[in-house]
């Protein structure tokens, strides 16, 4: 792997919350525009939380749930909530950085984590790849799950409901006070 990839990997958080950031500056929330975010945050979430509860990471392969939809769900996921606040942002320059943002970085992680993969479990990974998605869910009807929430909290997605209610709450707020902005003008 290049160094400009493993460096773009490694501060892809710290990059990611400076995107936020300016998601977060420059947004014009609408009331319209904060509901329809908050749906597509919490269809992210959803997604990302359901993932979460079959990834025992690194030590076994996941096909169930999810992951007999997509190999990538917890992406999927992220880019479904990434979305939703763009959506929430209101704002052409939010959805143009988000874009580039997950683009940029999941392209790159999704290439990784397939050769990691196809290192760790082998032909278990092949014939898994061949009948799911690379990204994109599938369509279809669910077999058998078994969810288990003990791989939820250790993988700690409750954050991401958290960090949805708090960014929403933030564009709440940006949104109440622009109409009270326009309120006392008329005064």
């Amino acid at each position: 792997m290049s160094q400009v990839t493993e460096k773009l990997i490694k501060y892809r958080s710290f990059i990611g919350f400076l995107c936020l950031v300016a998601i977060l500056w420059l947004a014009t929330p609408s009331s319209w525009s904060i509901f329809s975010g908050f749906l597509l945050m919490m269809a992210g979430m959803f997604f990302r939380g359901w993932s979460s509860g079959y990834i025992d990471k690194d030590r076994e392969l996941a096909t169930q749930g999810p992951y007999s939809l997509t190999r990538n769900p917890l992406y999927f996921g992220s880019f479904i909530l990434g979305l939703g606040i763009a959506v929430a942002g209101n704002n052409i320059i939010t959805y143009l950085i988000f874009a580039v943002y997950y683009f940029t970085f999941f392209t790159f992680l999704i290439a990784i984590e397939r050769k990691r993969m196809r290192k760790r479990f082998g032909s278990k990974y092949e014939a898994w790849a061949r009948e799911s998605n690379l990204f994109i869910p599938k369509i279809k009807r669910i077999g058998k799950s078994d969810f288990n929430i003990a791989f939820y909290m250790k993988n700690r997605e409750y954050r991401v409901l958290f960090f949805s209610l708090f960014i929403t709450a933030i564009l709440i707020i940006k949104f109440l006070k622009k109409i009270e902005f326009f309120n006392n003008l008329g005064k």
